[in-house]
Parts: C-alpha cells; structure tokens; sequence
C-alpha cells in the first residue's frame, strides 16, 4: 500500500500584467492511491469561489472508468504543458502555466487549459452518468497538474477504482514517507484572454465531419509524426473516412501544425466517435471526440502563431452592450446549468431571442459562461478571476471607450454605419460594407477583420450605440 498526496500554499496568486488577483482556499486537496479501507483512488482538488462564501467542499463521487479518466487528465496535463510556437527573436522560458480551471456545476465536472502557447484549447467534460456521486455545491478553481501528479495518474487501473472529491484547497503528491509539493502556479493573463475568447469562436461553430473512433485512428496516423508545418490543410470526408487536402475545401476543416492532434491519437481506441466543427471563416476548429458519459474538446486557432489571447471576437458584443441591454437579466438567472438555451432563456426574461443570444455572448467574453459544441448552448461558470478587470483583459475595448471619451468619432451615416475617427493625430474612416464594418488603419488591413474589430469600429459602433434613440 501507498499513498500519493499533494499539498500548495494557501493563497494562488496571479499577477497579471499590472495587477494581481488572489485565490484563497480553506483546506488541504488530496490523491490518495490504494488506502487500506480498499476503497481505491480518491482524488480531491482545490476550489475557489469569487462569490464572498467558499465552498470548501462541493462534490464527491466514484468514477465509473478511472483509467481512462486518469488519461484524459494526462492529456490535459500534457496539452497544457506544451508550446507549438515560439516567436522569432526570442528564447523559450520555462513558465510552469500547466494550471487547469476546473467547474462543478448541475451535476457536470469540467476540466480545460491552454497549452503555453495558447493557440490550443482543451476541455474535458463529464457527465453525472460518469460518476457515482454527489453535488454538494457549485464553484470554479484553478490546479496545478505537474509532472508528479501525471506519474501517479499513470498508475491507475480500473481495478483499482477512482473517486473524486472537489472542494479542499490545496494539491499535493505523496509516496510513502516521501511528499511532493506543488508550485505557486500564476495565471497568466494570456489564459484569462484565451478563455473568453475562445467561447465566442466556439459559439460560431458548426458540424462539419462525423467518424467512428477506428476511422478517426487511422486518419491520426496517417499525419506525418512530425508535422510543424505552417501550410494549411483541410480536413475532408474520403472513402476510408477522413483524409487531408492541400486544396481549400468549404466542405472541409483547415487546421494547421498536426503536432497539435497528437494528445488525441493515444485516447481515440477507447472512444465511440470522433466529431469535427469549424467557423464559417476558417478561423479555428474544434475536434470533439466522445467516450459517451466522458468528452474531450480541442480548438485549434487557424495558425500556431495566432494565441486565442490576441482574438478579438467577442469585442463586437461587448462593446454594445448598454444599459438597455438584457446581459444584466440574463445574469441573474444563472445558477450554474450545464446548459443555457437562448430561446428558452428569452421566454423566461422577456427580452427578444436575438437579444439574449448577445447578452450570452457579452457573459461569454466576461467569464462568466463556457460554450458546449456538443449541447449547442452555453453553460455557467465563472472565471475565477475579478471581472472589474474585464476591461484589462480587452485593451482595444478600453482604447475604444478612451477614443469616445475625447469626442474623437464623427458620425457620418448610423445606417450603413459610417464615420471618421480621430486617433493619434491621424483620422481613420469606418464604414460598413458587405455586413463587414470596415477601417482604413494599419490593424484592419493587416487582419481584414478576422481577429475581430479594431479600437476604431468599437468606438463607431459605441458611438451609435449609446447616442441614437
């Protein structure tokens, strides 16, 4: 018999940029591997709370299959712990940002990260019919998975068993005498970034390929092992199943770098199906592969160098969203679901069904809702970061509402939108053309809008926003 355990400090703090935020925890989180009441695995994680009450215990179960739940939390583990790109002119730092936010909430556990590079987004999603257990509360933590914690995950077994208790505060690893103890991990503010962001690409998302889990095996395979190229290919339907064409293809998924793939080729023997979903414009992919009561998600930006922390999405939504605007209303009726319809949420407030669907985009880019590809809808959880910061993480929405603040837009025509904003000593011109608001400064012409708006068309759409009836 032996036993694993895991202890941190009692604060986690993230400095981000020129701030910082501090998690406080109430007591001690655990892995205990094979204690002698014969019960088997019981992993306990840390939690905190932004709301003024900690909840230093919110669920317990048995996981109905712990070995492919330890490899799912490997992946995580390993995803979060990797970095596809590095800028040019710079040395790679060692930065431990292997730090998982984890969401308990009606009846599901949710897992998700960033690898180091952020331009890769995993998730894993567990349903109540993967655990026996219990709900005792709801909340939103973040953990450190180090390399100690992945060896001891390594050795579960479905003999073994694996029960899960979150709610204590603290992650630490323990074999025999011996006791390991984790480091203060930061959350950057590249992650909180990347997980707003990466809500509102997966909302625009569609179903675009569905394979058996042997097909999808066979296709991994097939990708060369060490692919970092930065020629994109697409994913299409072929006669043994999926296959990758140099050619654009509407019918198909653009991704890039298949390096990115690799965490999914050890688990796809144990899974049912494998399920890929794109935006209209190509600008990510979400690669979704179901154990049946167990999922794990992968979103892919469009190119390795582009972090989901520089995207810009949602930025539309937000910067829109007024007093008049029913986010407040839809707020107020989040108690943690696993899934939030807009239709069914318009009924309940009142407000028109297109409305809502903003306001959920608008709590989508304030972390307080993930988006599920799977259910098609949204689900609470909260960041655990102050959302009085909101506007640190989205520097073009502030330079946006700094620009209205000097009077520096002109409104020309309000429908097509049209007008002349004034930055920096030079005037810029945004109009709306196609459905596409456009600008003539260096950003939009870099980007042609598909990393979201920039600081001019916040500051026209802000403009006719809040001074037309």
């Amino acid at each position: 018999m032996f036993q694993y355990k895991m202890i941190a400090s009692s604060q986690k703090m993230s400095r981000m940029a020129h701030f910082s935020q501090t998690y406080r925890y109430a007591e001690a989180s655990v892995l205990d591997v094979g204690w002698q009441s014969g019960n088997g695995l019981q992993l306990r994680l840390a939690t905190s709370s932004p709301a003024t009450l900690s909840h230093p215990h919110f669920f317990e179960g048995r996981l109905h299959q712990p070995q492919l739940v330890a490899q799912l939390l490997s992946a995580v583990h390993l995803l979060v712990g990797s970095r596809f790109f590095t800028p040019a002119n710079s040395v790679r730092q060692a930065i431990a940002l292997a730090d998982p936010v984890v969401t308990a909430g009606a009846g599901m556990l949710r897992f998700e990260g960033f690898s180091a590079c952020c331009s890769t987004y995993i998730r894993i999603d567990m349903e109540p019919q993967a655990y026996a257990g219990e709900v005792v509360s709801k909340g939103t933590t973040n953990i450190d998975f180090n390399a100690p914690m992945r060896a001891a995950l390594a050795r579960v077994r479905d003999a073994d068993g694996l029960a899960l208790s979150v709610g204590r505060s603290e992650f630490a690893l323990r074999s025999g005498g011996a006791e390991v103890v984790e480091k203060k991990v930061e959350l950057p503010l590249r992650w909180l970034r990347s997980m707003v962001a990466v809500q509102a690409y997966q909302a625009a998302m569609h179903k675009v390929l569905e394979v058996g889990a042997v097909p999808a095996l066979r296709f991994l395979r097939s990708l060369p092992k060490a692919s970092t190229s930065k020629t994109p290919l697409w994913v299409v339907a072929g006669p043994q199943g999926l296959r990758t064409t140099a050619q654009s293809d509407t019918g198909g998924v653009r991704f890039t770098d298949s390096s990115r793939l690799r965490v999914l080729q050890g688990l796809l023997p144990h899974a049912q199906s494998l399920t890929l979903y794109a935006d209209a414009q190509g600008q990510a992919s979400a690669w979704c592969v179901d154990f049946g009561a167990l999922r794990l998600t992968l979103v892919l930006s469009a190119e390795v160098w582009r972090g989901f922390s520089g995207e810009g999405q949602a930025l539309h939504a937000l910067v829109l969203a007024g007093d008049t605007h029913p986010a407040s209303a839809v707020r107020a009726q989040l108690h943690w679901q696993d899934v939030l319809q807009a239709d069914v949420l318009a009924q309940q407030i009142g407000w028109p069904q297109p409305a809502v669907q903003q306001a959920l985009q608008v709590l989508g880019a304030s972390g307080l809702v993930g988006y599920d590809l799977v259910h098609h809808a949204y689900f609470h959880r909260e960041l655990p970061f102050d959302l009085s910061l909101l506007e640190d993480l989205n520097p073009r929405l502030a330079d946006a509402r700094a620009l209205l603040q000097t009077g520096a837009v002109q409104l020309v025509t309000a429908s097509p939108l049209e007008a002349t904003v004034q930055s920096a000593d030079v005037s810029y011109r945004v109009r709306e053309h196609g459905g596409l608001l456009r600008c003539t400064c260096p950003w939009f012409a870099k980007h042609q809008g598909e990393r979201g708006p920039c600081k001019h068309v916040l500051a026209a759409q802000a403009f006719v926003a809040t001074s037309l009836p």
